[in-house]
């Protein structure tokens, strides 16, 4: 049985908070300019595993704040001043909703504040034990947990030995089916002692939670927005709706909860006088404490841009196009293989294929462009043996803090690069580099107290040591690494930053190596931007970063106090395994799916991918290349035997990922070459120069106008971008769900199989009785009492709504 709690959080902060405030109205909230408190998504918190918010995360970043916890049955709190967090701990039988307030005091007064909604996800203890006899003897120095509970992450969960030699680490786990293996010094082994193993090549130990919450949650979904009020539907599970928390989010990070009457299936929220660019969030549970999806809408029509709409393309510049053979250049160098030096693409060829309407067509409006700064034009030999060369054509070796390369066209080529984008509504981010500079940097020059050592007291070089030490491993012997526990990098990291933004009209950055630079640079990074540049514009700014952890660690980087979204690598995993390997089920994906958008949130704008620079290609895996039975490194596959196109029927499997990534929530990212199913192994072969046009294969032909289709039919449909989504169907081999946001409907549905699929589907409410269209082929799709029945062909996805 649900226990029903209120929750009364306040902090008392001594010091002065140099940032704008976000308190218990939007009245107040411009008053006081001085302190800043952000949106925090829905916190999902479970028995036996404390949640900790970092609340610099979200603007707290003061000093000496303390807690007052007021009465809140089954709920423990306490602030951690050194480290900033809040640390919430349930006790057993909770569930559902928790709702309260941060308060924010200064001399015993209110001066800001935010809401704050917990959901109970139940979860198990589960503990993963590893016996050193089976490493034959020999004493391991170091064993891991790895697997699809933490995104494969390989810093997530240590073990730690016993005098018995038996390794061991607890873990909480939600119910569900695991693929996990053991990482024992470096080396990836299957569980000796579970029998039950994936069938495939993998061998993949598998896991099974059991204890399913029961039953069927409700779930909601945004109707119609009313004068003064927001109309949202509800559907109950099987128990009937206990509580309903509807909270307004303004644009300057002021929270405020509203009240909602419940009529018939209709939660009518009151709207009256929050101002029209602010965002409703809504979320219900039941009397027996299951809760529903969580849903977000404008609360009025916006005229500023969105991320949300946005489409991003990752426009390698070197390899992307050449559109000035004035200022191409190839490095001499005899041990310099071709792949690893300059092909001479520019900022102007960039700029040529956005006036052919190449990305228009692409239906991409946001340019992620690869690091701008000036970089060496030599060569330098990598420590990983086999000790290859390679140039700085990638551009992640700054030489200069303010030089555009000029070998990629300079300054003017930039600035013309974004004037003629944003005419055409295209946004422009940037790489940025902030981890570390090359050698020939006149910062390691001039100031070599900015930087770390190489050396650990050990005698070690701090090399590649990722998880040993994260904060301050360097990348390469010339690529000294910033001490950012000092003020002075710090501070010029910041403003050359600002410089950046402000003196070519960039939208953000995709931001590097995020999980290599401590969390305490990204909030002063975020704070100082917020206030120098994003308050003078009119489109808010996009940062997203870059880290290989799991979603709890991926998102410590993440709030409205640091970066607004990083990409879903977690999720891109099982997005490889089950389009890309068919190893994986479409269960699985719903699984990761599900983990991804409970512990982001709806307000995380984060970026789904299909691949990037550092990945080996998509189609590297699905024609068969990769994994390599007799090279299990990818860049020495790449090297030694690069992968080309043997089965051409295998593009379907890219196509059926293309449909996904565009119907779920977040900015879907294409990285180039993608969109015509270019192949590669590890770096730099996944870096091959792009084509167009004849130079395409009819294959490679259709897999672009696939890409494009669905890119226009996630612009015509905001369903797919803002909408619920509720799975209707899910096997292992077929798979749909429906989105439905106000009067936007969207059906999407996925058949694996060789053979034909009839799918009969429950799409009421969302769907009325009527005729609609399959929006690819362009086949009317019929709804009669509630059913739709689907014949989808083999290999093949639809998306049905109106056009």
């Amino acid at each position: 049985m649900k226990k029903v709690m209120k929750l009364a959080l306040s902090f008392l902060v001594v010091g002065t908070i140099c940032v704008r405030m976000s308190c218990s109205s939007f009245a107040e909230a411009r008053k006081e300019p001085s302190v800043y408190l952000g949106w925090i998504p829905v916190q999902i918190i479970s028995q036996g595993e404390p949640l900790v918010l970092d609340m610099r995360r979200f603007g707290v970043w003061g000093e000496d704040v303390d807690l007052r916890l007021d009465g809140a049955e089954g709920v423990s709190a306490k602030y951690d001043k050194s480290s900033r967090s809040l640390i919430l701990t349930l006790e057993e039988g909770i569930s559902g909703l928790i709702h309260g307030r941060i308060l924010l005091e200064r001399e015993k007064r209110v001066i800001g504040g935010g809401e704050l909604t917990l959901s109970v996800v139940p979860k198990k203890r589960h503990e993963f034990i590893f016996d050193e006899k089976n490493t034959k003897g020999v004493r391991p120095q170091r064993v891991l947990a790895v697997g699809t509970f933490n995104g494969w992450n390989q810093s997530a969960h240590p073990l730690e030995r016993g005098e018995d030699g038996i390794w061991r680490r607890e873990v909480w786990l939600e119910p569900g089916e695991y693929k996990y293996k053991f990482v024992v010094d470096g080396e990836f082994i299957s569980d000796p002692d579970n029998p039950l193993q994936t069938s495939d090549s993998f061998a993949n130990s598998i896991l099974k939670i059991e204890g399913q919450q029961e039953g069927t949650p409700p779930y909601i979904y945004p109707h119609e927005l009313r004068k003064g009020e927001a109309i949202v539907k509800v559907v109950p599970g099987n128990s009937e709706i206990n509580t309903i928390v509807a909270v307004a989010q303004h644009s300057n990070g002021a929270t405020a909860r509203l009240k909602v009457d419940r009529v018939g299936d209709e939660a009518r929220v009151l709207i009256r006088g929050v101002p029209k660019e602010s965002w409703i969030r809504v979320i219900v549970d039941d009397k027996e404490g299951r809760v529903s999806n969580t849903v977000r809408f404008p609360a009025g029509e916006l005229k500023t841009w969105q991320w949300q709409d946005g489409v991003i393309y990752y426009a390698f510049t070197d390899r992307f196009f050449n559109g000035n053979t004035e200022n191409d250049y190839r490095c001499d160098h005899p041990d310099l293989l071709p792949p690893a030096n300059f092909h001479n693409g520019d900022l102007e060829g960039i700029t040529k294929k956005i006036r052919e309407g190449y990305f228009d067509r692409l239906g991409v409006n946001v340019l992620w462009l690869a690091p701008l700064n000036e970089n060496p034009r030599g060569a330098f030999q990598s420590f990983k043996p086999p000790h290859r060369w390679y140039t700085g054509y990638h551009g992640y070796w700054p030489v200069s803090e303010r030089r555009v390369e000029p070998r990629i066209g300079g300054e003017e080529a930039l600035r013309r690069l974004v004037h003629v984008a944003h005419d055409r509504g295209i946004k422009v981010i940037a790489d940025l580099v902030l981890k570390h500079v090359h050698e020939d940097h006149p910062w390691w020059k001039n100031h070599r107290d900015w930087f770390g050592t190489l050396e650990l007291p050990d005698g070690r070089r701090n090399l590649r040591l990722w998880d040993e030490h994260p904060f301050t491993t360097w990348f390469e012997p010339f690529l000294p690494a910033f001490d950012f526990n000092k003020k002075e990098p710090v501070e010029a990291l910041i403003e050359n930053s600002i410089w950046w933004l402000e003196e070519f009209d960039l939208d953000g950055f995709r931001l590097d190596a995020v999980k290599h630079i401590q969390h305490d640079f990204w909030w002063r990074f975020r704070t100082a931007i917020r206030e120098r540049v994003e308050s003078k514009r009119k489109s808010p700014l996009y940062f997203v970063g870059e880290t290989f952890m799991d979603r709890r660690g991926i998102m410590s980087f993440v709030g409205p106090n640091m970066l607004d979204a990083q990409f879903d690598f977690p999720l891109y995993d099982t997005i490889m395994e089950v389009f890309a390997t068919e190893k994986a089920t479409f269960r699985d994906l719903e699984n990761s799916l599900r983990s991804s958008e409970l512990i982001y949130g709806k307000e995380t704008l984060m970026s789904a991918l299909l691949g990037n620079h550092d990945k080996s290609r998509f189609m590297a895996f699905a024609d068969g290349d990769l994994p390599d039975p007799e090279e299990s490194d990818e860049e020495e596959v790449g090297w030694k035997k690069p992968p080309k196109m043997d089965h051409l029927d295998r593009y379907y499997r890219l196509k059926l990922g293309m449909s996904f990534l565009m119907t779920i929530d977040g900015v879907p990212m294409i990285y180039y070459g993608d969109e015509i199913g270019m192949t590669g192994a590890g770096d730099p072969d996944n870096r091959r120069m792009m084509r167009f046009g004849e130079e395409l294969s009819e294959q490679e032909k259709q897999v672009q106008e696939h890409w494009s289709r669905v890119a226009r039919i996630r612009h015509a449909h905001p369903a797919l971008r803002y909408g619920h989504r509720r799975v209707v169907h899910l096997e292992d081999e077929t798979y749909s769900y429906v989105r439905a946001y106000f009067q936007d409907r969207v059906l999407v549905a996925f058949n694996r199989k060789l053979s034909p699929a009839t799918l009969t589907l429950d799409v009421a409410p969302e769907f009325s009785d009527g005729d609609y269209e399959e929006l690819i082929s362009g086949k009317t799709v019929k709804v009669e009492n509630g059913k739709m029945v689907l014949e989808i062909p083999p290999q093949t996805s639809y998306i049905v709504g109106k056009r």
